[in-house]
């Protein structure tokens, strides 16, 4: 009988001991730190005119879709007057090879629109103060000056109220684009700072795409402010097809290692 005591005692010493180290490991175990603070943002971008002159065309509507170095309008604005300058052969040459390449590349899909006309511009320029001997003959000058608005950047046109003939000042507005560049702002608990760093891989869930879920990875950490560790968030996949629009709300997770 005693014998029993004993056993039983060690027994239940030895499922105490189990229960308090998995009570502890459990309490040292990191877990999921997640927050519903998050959102979508993206670079907003206002195209302005370079010049004052009169819209010719325009190129795009709200809502389109337009890529780095795309026409956006053309202004016609006067000549400038055209600087008499004597060219050589041999720099006609370099200038239509130049020309010749970019056209290729253009084609190729290689550069934009915009590199290409720059290319042709050179060449075009240089081609009507090289005349045949050389030397600078009379130069007829353009009745206006076409002047070309390009995209900076990938992006969707999400204001554009000027339409063809509107004369325009230097600096009005043409287009507004949203970049379809997408990040994510979250803010974390400030007691998660020891998990909240640079290069933390995380999982995010967009509530406007519930049937899946994508992965990005921590770019910067801010200093805590009101709403916690602000920090930014890049997508590791490609998400510039997605219909996310600035505000767009979104899970963000970051997984406890194993």
């Amino acid at each position: 009988m005693h014998v029993k005591k004993v056993l039983l005692a060690f027994l239940c010493l030895i499922i105490i001991a189990l229960f308090s180290g998995m009570v502890y490991f459990n309490h040292k175990q990191p877990t999921d730190i997640e927050t519903l603070n998050a959102r979508i943002v993206s670079e907003s971008i206002q195209v302005l005119s370079n010049n004052s002159g009169k819209i010719k065309n325009i190129k795009v509507k709200q809502s389109d879709k337009v890529t780095k170095g795309q026409v956006l309008a053309e202004i016609s604005i006067p000549a400038a007057p055209v600087k008499k300058v004597s060219q050589s052969k041999n720099v006609l040459a370099k200038a239509e090879k130049d020309y010749e390449n970019a056209a290729i590349m253009y084609k190729d899909g290689v550069i934009s629109q915009e590199e290409y006309d720059k290319q042709l511009n050179a060449y075009t320029k240089v081609k009507n103060n090289t005349p045949n001997n050389g030397k600078i003959s009379e130069i007829s000058q353009p009745s206006e000056q076409i002047v070309k608005i390009y995209s900076p950047i990938d992006g969707i046109i999400t204001l554009n109220n000027i339409k063809n003939g509107d004369k325009i000042n230097k600096e009005v507005l043409i287009a507004k684009i949203n970049s379809l560049h997408k990040e994510i702002i979250a803010y974390f608990s400030p007691t998660h700072s020891d998990r909240v760093i640079a290069g933390e891989v995380v999982d995010i869930f967009i509530i406007k795409y519930p049937e899946r879920h994508y992965s990005g990875v921590i770019s910067s950490v801010e200093p805590v402010e009101k709403n916690g560790i602000p920090v930014k968030i890049e997508f590791s996949e490609n998400a510039d097809s997605l219909d996310l629009q600035n505000g767009d709300s979104v899970i963000v997770k970051i997984k406890q290692k194993k």
